[in-house]
């Protein structure tokens, strides 16, 4: 038998009971799922902080290693301007060969040393160059300073500097900030020598200004100490003013050709000292062996340009050369 119960003869508080009692049930389960998964969606937003900013803290570091590979694609961009500016440079002036009165000039020989044998290349240049010489270098050419050259020749022009004088009258941390203000362009250079190079060539003070660029590299101190190529001495070789010869070529003597000095070697004449100590009889002779072709060779003044040469007494051998016509005296 089936017992209906009517709640309508229920007491009220048993009728709200049985309402409550699943509401609070439900309730308390709501509560306690909220609170776990609460506590898992914190630790996941925790976790996401920590995530978001470790990404912060690497865009930064990405931001500032984006802006140092510029900065060094900049200066390897430069780096490799000059290389190639310095390699044709060099390898036209390596190539190129020019003709001043009849004698061979090296228009590009390196570690020219006025005086004395380099001991890089083993040649030889003009000691106590003449001071009328040095008339070529003109006082608007600022190519003769060290650590500057054509491009940056005419940077300083457009800045004002256009002389020796304008550049000796400039202090080298305010040439440093024009050059700044071209960005990475020339953050390389170092022009703190540059006003010091400019007053003594504005002065005229060239065997200063020689011994002082032979302790320099590009401009900046030799911090190797090594002695390094004068720009000066560079320029008036390029510019056919100076003379110079590897050491013991028999062509820095006027008269002798490379054909001439292939007898002299093939007769055992190979140095300046040797040909210095040969008589005029004996060198005659290997002309004479070797054909008609030579009859016109005057070796008279030969021995004595050797012995200048094998002196090192340049100055007074261009001087003696002046004289010459061909190797004979007029």
């Amino acid at each position: 038998m089936i017992t209906l119960i009517s709640f309508c003869e229920l007491p009220w508080w048993c009728v709200l009971l049985s309402w409550l009692l699943p509401f609070l049930l439900g309730l308390l389960l709501g509560w306690l799922l909220w609170a776990r998964f609460r506590g898992m969606y914190d630790a996941l937003v925790k976790e996401f902080d920590e995530y978001k900013l470790k990404c912060r803290n690497t865009q930064d570091e990405l931001d500032i290693c984006n802006s140092k590979n510029n900065e060094y694609a900049s200066d390897i961009a430069l780096l490799r301007g000059r290389i190639r500016e310095c390699e044709k440079e060099n390898k036209g002036l390596l190539d190129s060969k020019s003709k001043v009165g009849g004698t061979e000039i090296l228009s590009a020989a390196a570690g020219f040393v006025a005086g004395k044998a380099s001991e890089k290349t083993d040649e030889v240049g003009g000691s106590g160059i003449a001071a009328s010489k040095f008339a070529a270098l003109k006082e608007d050419n600022l190519q003769v300073v060290e650590g500057i050259g054509p491009k940056m020749n005419s940077f300083l022009n457009n800045h004002g500097i256009k002389t020796w004088a304008n550049l000796a009258s400039k202090n080298h941390k305010d040439i440093k900030k024009l050059l700044d203000e071209e960005g990475n362009k020339y953050r390389i250079i170092d022009p703190a020598t540059w006003p010091q190079q400019a007053m003594l060539a504005r002065d005229g003070k060239w065997e200063e200004l020689i011994l002082l660029q032979k302790q320099l590299d590009t401009g900046r101190k030799n911090k190797k100490g090594e002695e390094t190529d004068s720009k000066v001495e560079k320029l008036l070789v390029k510019l056919g003013i100076l003379k110079k010869w590897k050491k013991d070529d028999l062509k820095a003597v006027e008269g002798i050709g490379p054909k001439i000095e292939k007898l002299l070697h093939a007769g055992g004449i190979k140095t300046w000292r040797e040909l210095a100590n040969t008589s005029v009889s004996k060198i005659q002779k290997i002309l004479d062996d070797a054909g008609k072709r030579y009859a016109l060779a005057d070796p008279g003044t030969w021995p004595k340009q050797a012995e200048m040469a094998a002196d090192e007494k340049w100055t007074e051998l261009e001087e003696y050369q002046d004289y010459l016509q061909g190797g004979k005296e007029k």
